[in-house]
């Protein structure tokens, strides 16, 4: 579904995609169309999830071990818009029994106030438990779908950190990882269905998943020292841990796990670095007895996020991605010949998926957001003014010598470089590939571009600032967010070695990488001298990347390390202010982002803004260190269910 007042979208054939103008209370209908079929109709709204930068930033920091528990704080910068509907059938019929597909799937819409962040359905399907956002605290709140009451089970600013939502067997508890705003490791907890007081059941484990027989239970656990990730099981209660599956550096598994039906099997989502930046996920069933492992099917993805066994033990209803790691949709993958049928085609993507015990009832989660630019004539934040509407979502800026500015923006539909006037006029697209783009920036001499593309998988790419010329550096796993020495020489950036993040520097010119850093660091920013670079680092109690490192422009050990504030956003860089003496961050407090700003010396940090809704989510000085440009982001999230899907 698609609503806009000023347009009527039309298939080639010239039937109408979007039955409308629709009125204010009535939703927009998309009509799906192919030569010789009957027109199905699906009424929804356009409020739906898809994963764009911030989210996908998300994704390869989740994967990799670290920062899982920002997730929800950085996944606020996405792409807009709905699902105009499903139309792709099984694929392929394998000898087995294998699921049949359905032309009258229906889509409903279980939470619409744009503050939820994760949900789950319960086995029986009456109620649904969600993340709620609000007021720059996390709550946690339960459903009953047919009546539509709410109620809340953990209170707003009671706990922190809160994901990896899921169901007790008999619906009697809902279990989470979250914690107490202090620095412990991520933890397990459960708490009555109908609320009460949280108890923890896990130290230093993810996602927690049941048996069918709600005896035993499956979560992943990340060994910092080793960069291990490790699927165990252990009774409900947390007793007689054993581990069934590990893998270490360039082998890792995601933090998502699901039981087959007859309780023998675990399927999990395994990666493997060395095979990037090509697909490099898939689906592994470790059995429970003697755990031996076996591949399902031989698809390779992009992304694999999250999955469910579907109860009749014939399939696995997944959220992958087989174009890219940007937009994950649902697949149907059969069991055991490993044959995917696409179940949506949402143009923003999904993020998570649960299922009733009957197998009729889908939920999954989305997010979007959108975003703007805003410039301000001095310094001050608050004095800055909209240059561009908040018509789709916005992925980076940078200032070039001139005073105009360059930025990642979706305004086509696709993410594409962008140039723009200070004060908004001559936008004017740099690039049209249709391949994600973010986290642009100039070189000082403002002759070139250099950013991040998801083209090949992932890699960085440099074009001259008139969008001509594309060069494509030398692929390093995981390559993103980079920078441009104050010489114009270097560019400086992330990427993955042997599993692990680390800073890297190339030539502008192209050449070999160089690995500046042998502990994990993200997101590397020059000072304006050119004397050293700030990165953030983990900390490694909380395993989430709250500290910030000074480093020699050269590399090395870190010359200063401090404590950030522990709801620091991750995708936003540690940006140097001009005079290079303070160092400023951006803060998340449920859906309200606002500026921090972190003396150098190590002096008391202070904030430096208090937005509401949009907040920050980038920001970047001009070359003269006489303005401040922005870009301010309302991100909105609802649950949905999905019906008659086979």
């Amino acid at each position: 579904d698609y609503y806009d007042d000023t347009l009527l979208y039309c298939l080639d054939d010239g039937s109408r995609l979007v039955d409308g103008p629709a009125g204010m209370d009535e939703p927009a209908t998309a009509i799906i169309s192919t030569p010789g079929s009957v027109h199905t109709a699906i009424d929804t709204d356009a409020d739906t999830k898809v994963f764009t930068s911030g989210a996908f930033i998300s994704r390869k920091i989740k994967r990799h071990k670290i920062g899982t528990t920002v997730i929800a704080t950085v996944a606020c910068v996405v792409l807009t818009g709905f699902a105009y509907g499903v139309y792709r059938l099984l694929q392929k019929t394998p000898p087995e029994k294998a699921p049949s597909a359905s032309s009258n799937m229906q889509i409903q819409r279980l939470t619409g106030d744009g503050k939820t962040r994760d949900a789950e359905i319960s086995p029986d399907g009456k109620f649904l438990v969600y993340l709620r956002t609000e007021g720059g605290e996390q709550s946690l709140w339960i459903k009953q779908i047919q009546t539509n009451s709410n109620i809340t089970v953990v209170k707003p600013g009671e706990m922190d950190r809160i994901g990896g939502l899921a169901f007790s067997p008999d619906g009697n508890f809902v279990y989470f990882n979250g914690g107490p705003k202090t620095a412990e490791a991520p933890s397990v907890y459960r708490v009555p269905t109908l609320g009460g007081t949280p108890t923890k059941v896990l130290t230093n484990a993810n996602s927690v998943q049941f048996s069918p027989d709600g005896n035993q239970v499956s979560f992943v656990r990340f060994d910092f020292a080793t960069s291990e990730t490790a699927i165990f099981v252990s009774n409900a209660d947390g007793a007689n841990e054993r581990k069934i599956a590990s893998r270490i550096g360039k082998q890792f598994f995601e933090e998502t796990t699901a039981w087959s039906p007859d309780g023998k099997m675990i399927a999990g989502s395994a990666g493997d670095d060395s095979l990037a930046p090509n697909p490099e996920m898939k689906v592994v069933l470790i059995s429970v007895s003697d755990t031996t492992q076996s591949d399902l099917g031989t698809t390779l993805w992009f992304a694999l996020d999250d999955l469910v066994w579907h109860p009749s033990g014939d399939s696995l209803i997944i959220v992958a991605s087989d174009v890219s790691a940007i937009q994950t949709q649902l697949w149907e993958v059969s069991y055991p010949a490993g044959n995917n049928r696409r179940l949506t085609n949402n143009l923003n993507g999904h993020g998570s998926v649960s299922i009733t015990s009957d197998g009729k009832s889908i939920v999954t989660g989305e997010l979007y957001s959108r975003s703007a630019v805003w410039v301000s004539p001095d310094l001050t934040p608050e004095n800055a003014k909209p240059v561009m509407a908040a018509t789709a979502d916005t992925w980076g800026l940078s200032w070039t010598p001139d005073n105009r500015i360059v930025f990642a923006s979706a305004q086509t539909g696709d993410s594409e470089i962008w140039i723009i006037d200070a004060d908004g006029a001559n936008a004017k697209p740099l690039t049209n590939d249709r391949n994600f783009k973010s986290a642009p920036v100039v070189s000082p001499d403002g002759r070139y571009i250099v950013y991040f593309s998801a083209r090949g998988g992932g890699q960085l790419e440099r074009i001259d600032i008139t969008g001509g010329n594309l060069l494509v550096f030398n692929k390093s796993v995981g390559a993103d967010n980079p920078d441009i020495s104050p010489d114009g020489k270097w560019i400086l950036y992330n990427a993955y070695i042997d599993g692990t993040s680390k800073i890297m520097r190339v030539l502008i010119g192209g050449g070999e990488p160089e690995i500046l850093t042998d502990y994990r660091a993200i997101e590397p920013r020059y000072s304006h001298d050119g004397r050293s670079f700030a990165c953030f680092v983990p900390n490694e109690t909380t395993q989430i990347w709250t500290r910030v490192a000074i480093v020699p422009a050269d590399g090395g050990q870190p010359i200063k390390i401090f404590e950030a504030p522990p709801n620091t956003s991750i995708g936003r860089g540690p940006i140097w202010t001009p005079d290079d003496r303070g160092i400023t961050l951006v803060l998340a407090q449920g859906e309200r982002q606002n500026l921090w700003l972190q003396p150098v010396d190590g002096g008391q940090g202070k904030a430096m803004t208090n937005f509401d809704v949009p907040g920050v989510a980038r920001r970047d000085y001009s070359r003269d260190g006489k303005r401040i440009a922005l870009i301010r982001a309302e991100g909105i999230g609802n649950a949905i269910m999905i019906t008659s899907f086979r």
